[in-house]
């Protein structure tokens, strides 16, 4: 929250902006923010792709670990929805719609998919504040392609080469952590049409393998903060106005304990880990899992030091 405002000033000597959280709004949360680099490649996974995974480790683990896929609505498709994989929540399928949803709600950017400010007050600026540039694309078209055009930071390949980090790849296979923690990925093959028929795969997304660590789905882990999807933030005011595929409110309303499975590719480079930042270390993070995570935290737990360590130094090395 601001503890200063912009607001009021010469032109609004009566208004007020500054932001205040009353006592009554008492669920609250804290939430890290997530790296956007290489999500283009997340963008072009096929929905049947996460649909036929999450059925798969339901099936193999007899029901204990079943990953929920969410039809969430495509903003630059209205009517179309497509499997959620951006977001804590999996509140976004397209980096469309994503970016339009930061840049309202981070930057207080209104866009062609988000015209509605949250707020009037000092608002002097035409809506949508976004305007197309001359060559037809606004600046919600270019952040979504430079997002795309991003790479995941490549594993430390020196550290990933010693027999310790060797030997950690192996057990987190054995102990269960790949079940959610998905090794590989591959795209839909170029010239796909997804995100409602909007985005067509590029020759450079189309039919790649690569290796996020996660099946980006919504799993109960046990730290689920209880807050269901609010929807008119992360969709806008005019999104009850129409009707989507697949949608179900219910659906989300079930996850409201869930996040996604947080990608572990470039996780070494962090030092604040889980969905709310509060896990400083590796090891903190790895015995935090409990939930539909419970059994493979059991194995680990079982393991020699040694062996978890050798877990952890793989871990380093992604």
């Amino acid at each position: 929250m601001n503890d200063r405002a912009i607001c009021p000033n010469g032109a609004f000597p009566s208004t007020e902006i500054q932001e205040h959280l009353p006592d009554s709004e008492n669920v609250r949360t804290t939430r890290l923010s997530l790296s956007l680099l290489g999500d283009g490649l997340v963008e072009a996974v096929a929905d049947q792709t996460f649909i036929e995974l999450a059925r798969k480790q339901c099936k193999e683990t007899h029901h204990k670990i079943c990953g929920q896929a969410i039809f969430v609505p495509i903003l630059e498709a209205p009517g179309q929805t497509g499997v959620g994989r951006f977001g804590w929540k999996d509140q976004h399928a397209s980096l469309l719609s994503f970016s339009g949803d930061a840049y309202l709600n981070e930057m207080g950017i209104t866009t062609r998919l988000f015209p509605d400010e949250v707020t009037k007050l000092c608002n002097t600026a035409s809506e949508p504040n976004d305007v197309p540039d001359p060559d037809g694309l606004d600046d919600l078209d270019h952040f979504a392609r430079f997002i795309r055009a991003t790479k995941a930071p490549a594993r430390d390949a020196q550290l990933a080469a010693t027999p310790q980090a060797k030997r950690g790849s192996e057990l987190f296979e054995k102990v269960g952590c790949a079940t959610c923690h998905v090794r590989a990925l591959t795209t839909a093959p170029a010239g796909t049409k997804i995100n409602g028929g909007k985005f067509t795969i590029s020759d450079a997304l189309g039919a790649k393998t690569f290796y996020p660590y996660s099946d980006f789905l919504m799993h109960n882990v046990g730290t689920g903060d209880g807050i269901v999807v609010p929807m008119v933030e992360h969709y806008g005011r005019r999104m009850y106005q129409t009707t989507w595929r697949n949608f179900s409110g219910e659906d989300f309303h079930n996850a409201r304990f869930k996040v996604r499975t947080a990608p572990l590719w470039s996780v070494r480079l962090r030092s604040r880990l889980m969905h709310d930042g509060a896990s400083v270390t590796l090891r903190d993070a790895v015995t935090r899992h409990g939930g539909e995570a419970s059994e493979v935290m059991h194995h680990f737990e079982k393991l020699s030091h040694a062996d978890q360590e050798a877990i952890l130094e793989f871990l380093r090395s992604l």
